[in-house]
């Protein structure tokens, strides 16, 4: 009688199943001419080649590849769950790694040829050849594979130790990824060293100039599209430009000069690369990301005009829209510090009208802001001729902070050569290394001041383009907008909304933040140009 056997072949990365010395096709030949030499019947084939989803620790639910140290590969598992079964004489793979490289893969293959073998009587048991024919042995098996795990255990210790090396030289172990940065091949050397692309890189800073500008990630989208901009990894993208792609290259601190590197167990590197956005610009942009996280409207009960823009004049913290209990629909801004915490003696009253705050907010604005655009307008412009001034005085300053900058990072690598050559004792080389440390970071907050300097007048600017657009905008909206609270009462629900949305819309975009305190004092701080913006006071509320 034929003997009943099943085939496994198995391969680490998808990519060996194109190019490899032991590609799947060269492992299932020799294997069939070893069944078809001995007359064996091969009953199933099994074959692991793609990468899934891990259903055992480590690495549960996460995307794997099919390695040898896993014991939940699926076609493993089915080949498992067949020999169980008892009917199957033997199993055939190309050599012994293809089935095990770890103990706990051996204990599961053990114990279900084990329960196969129960199955069987009197049978011989299941034995395990591999392509030459020659017999595997189970307790060899599981003494190789606890062999074959310290090995890649030692694999991957000198793999870390090459990449540590080759990020202390300043360079990249690998590709680096990242829009508006390209990496090079060093001929004869480990790693990359990163560059910026010509290409991509004014684009990155494009987006962040018109994100600092108020431009909104919706409006950047469709400027970058209708500017034909290039993506790079357009395989890896669902969409042209998607917003989440723009969110992730604003939220980036690479492109302040720093790439990150860490390692499985923690540890992070840093090295060194061409900076694209200045640390002004920088500032301004995650100002703005944080204040849209908190300005987030999605699990408001309703629409209310001041939403993470009010704050306590009193205390300082933030107060939150609450929806009143009496069903008229009202609702009022109160300070959870004062209420949560009302034995600290919180001035009162600390809950105000919601309905009232937001018309009388909206009154000012339109009334001092939206009618007199000049105003705005002609105060951004001096801002701008102000900053303009400064930073023509600072371009010899920011020259010298940068030789002396290159200066001491010489002074650093003469005293790191001599203390390799033993000529200077340790003491004195880490006295040496914190020394300059502390000096090139006074040296680079030095630089980062002037290089914002010179920088502000070119984003106020901005900002003012779109002022005047925004301006524009709103004065062509302002007479649908601008209706009394009681004229408002009698539209439909969904038109009142539709309304109290735009007002937020307006609000938001010229108001950066707003307190008021227990004397019923509001203030309000514009942001059109960028920085501190102008303050308005109201009284008599």
């Amino acid at each position: 009688m034929k003997k009943q056997v099943v085939q496994y072949a198995r391969v680490s990365l998808e990519v060996q199943t194109k190019n490899d010395a032991v590609s799947i096709d060269q492992q299932l030949a020799e294997m069939d001419t070893l069944c078809d030499r001995n007359s064996w019947h091969v009953r199933m084939v099994f074959i692991d080649k793609e990468n899934y989803r891990a259903t055992q620790s480590p690495k549960r639910g996460k995307i794997v590849n099919p390695s040898g140290e896993r014991a939940d590969r699926p076609h493993f598992l089915a080949m498992l769950e067949r020999v169980k079964s008892g009917e199957i004489d033997a199993i055939v793979c190309w050599r012994d790694d293809r089935l095990v490289r770890h103990p706990r893969v051996a204990v599961a293959l053990e114990d279900v040829l084990d329960r196969g073998d129960a199955q069987r009587n009197s049978k011989d048991r299941i034995r395990i050849f591999d392509a030459t024919g020659a017999t595997i042995d189970r307790f060899t098996l599981s003494i190789k594979s606890a062999i074959w795990r310290e090995e890649n255990k030692r694999r991957a210790e000198r793999s870390k130790m090459g990449k540590v090396g080759t990020l202390q030289d300043g360079r990249w172990p690998g590709e680096y990824r990242r829009y508006g940065y390209q990496s090079v091949k060093v001929p004869g050397k480990r790693g990359r060293v990163i560059k910026k692309d010509p290409q991509t890189a004014p684009i990155v800073h494009e987006i962040f100039t018109m994100y600092a500008a108020g431009k909104k990630i919706h409006e950047i989208r469709k400027y970058l599209i209708e500017e034909d901009a290039s993506q790079i990894y357009t395989s890896m993208c669902k969409h042209e430009w998607s917003m989440p792609l723009i969110s992730r290259i604003l939220r980036s601190d690479a492109y302040l000069g720093k790439a990150t590197w860490t390692f499985n167990d923690g540890t992070i590197f840093y090295v060194d690369i061409p900076q694209i956005i200045e640390p002004a610009l920088w500032r301004i942009v995650q100002k703005r990301v944080e204040r849209n996280k908190v300005l987030s409207t999605r699990n408001a009960k309703g629409v209310y005009l001041l939403q993470g823009l009010l704050t306590c004049g009193d205390c300082g913290n933030s107060m939150s829209a609450t929806r009143l209990r009496d069903y008229t629909g009202g609702f009022s801004y109160r300070c959870h510090t004062a209420c949560h915490n009302a034995h600290e003696g919180h001035p009162k009253p600390y809950n105000h009208n919601g309905s009232y705050v937001d018309w009388t907010v909206w009154r000012r604005i339109v009334d001092q802001i939206v009618s007199r655009p000049d105003f705005i307008q002609e105060f951004i412009q001096s801002r701008v001729k102000e900053l303009q001034a400064e930073g023509e005085h600072v371009d010899g300053e920011i020259t010298r902070i940068q030789r002396r900058l290159e200066g001491i990072n010489d002074e650093r690598v003469f005293y790191q050569r001599k203390a390799a050559q033993g000529k200077i004792p340790e003491v004195e080389f880490d006295a040496r290394m914190d020394e300059t440390a502390d000096q090139i970071e006074y040296w680079q907050c030095e630089l980062e001041r002037l290089l914002a300097l010179k920088n502000d007048a070119a984003l106020v600017n901005d900002s003012l383009s779109y002022a005047k657009e925004l301006f524009v905008k709103i004065r062509g909206q302002l007479d649908y907008l601008d209706c009394s609270p009681e004229d408002l009462e009698k539209l439909s629900k969904g038109e009142r909304i539709k309304i109290l949305r735009s007002r937020r819309k307006i609000i938001r975009a010229l108001v950066d933040r707003a307190t008021i305190n227990s004397n019923r004092q509001i203030t309000i701080e514009g942001i059109l140009d960028g920085s501190e913006g102008e303050q308005f006071d109201l009284r008599g509320y």
